[in-house]
């Protein structure tokens, strides 16, 4: 006898896929989503594991779906004007994106690159189309989300504005901690990094950072950065 097809709102069989969405429920998007909507989103969903470097999709592709990040880091990169890709945004657990193209049936505007080994829960974009004809909270929470991912994009124009190469940094810096806050405060965040997040020269961010560590706010690492006096910083920074 065929055993009978899961229902798109059943939970999850796969114990580590049920983790993941336990994990993406507990802040961000997913977790302002109600329960039911969260269940009949996890019907669809898949766990993905991707090595440091590896691309989920390319600027130009077609859309696949939403991406919701369970572990790990991704980049987000943007054309530039020489062919070559460039760093716009590193994000952190419970980071969801995809909405835009999936909405708009339009090929991606960015790139999405691992940053470090990440594990991702990917919504298939058939099923989550289908799925929003039938229930109208799930448009209402896709436009949420398009809602916080464009309010992001104008945070990191808005701090491209600020003529203090120190503040500039300093308010990216308390901004990735903000939304990827950890108890000791370091951030996976090479200077070369930050340099093309900032559109600042690499010369230019080491000295900014070497003053701002002579200040006791931060400390540098190999391929991170520490913030040390979130208060001073903020100061520092001018607010």
């Amino acid at each position: 006898m065929r055993s009978a097809a899961r229902l798109p709102d059943a939970p999850p069989a796969d114990p580590e896929l049920a983790a993941a969405l336990h994990s993406l429920g507990q802040a961000g998007w997913f977790a302002e989503l109600s329960p039911e909507l969260q269940a009949a989103l996890g019907g669809l969903a898949r766990l993905r594991r991707v090595k440091r470097g590896a691309t989920l999709y390319h600027v130009g592709d077609r859309p696949d779906g939403l991406y919701g990040l369970v572990g790990g880091a991704i980049d987000i990169a943007i054309p530039g004007e020489q062919g070559l890709d460039f760093t716009v945004h590193r994000a952190e657990t419970g980071f969801w994106i995809g909405d835009l193209a999936l909405l708009s049936d339009a090929p991606r505007l960015v790139t999405l690159r691992a940053a470090t080994p990440a594990t991702l829960v990917h919504l298939p974009g058939a099923p989550v189309l289908a799925l929003s004809r039938t229930r109208p909270d799930l448009v209402r929470a896709l436009y949420a989300l398009t809602y916080r991912n464009m309010a992001l994009a104008l945070r990191l124009v808005a701090n491209l504005g600020v003529a203090s190469s120190e503040a500039r940094i300093g308010l990216r810096l308390l901004y990735q901690l903000e939304t990827a806050p950890c108890a000791d405060g370091w951030l996976n965040l090479s200077q070369a990094v930050l340099s093309e997040m900032l559109a600042l020269s690499q010369p230019t961010v080491q000295r900014s950072l070497r003053r701002l560590q002579d200040q006791g706010l931060i400390e540098c690492g190999y391929g991170r950065i520490r913030v040390c006096d979130r208060v001073g910083l903020m100061r520092a920074c001018g607010g």
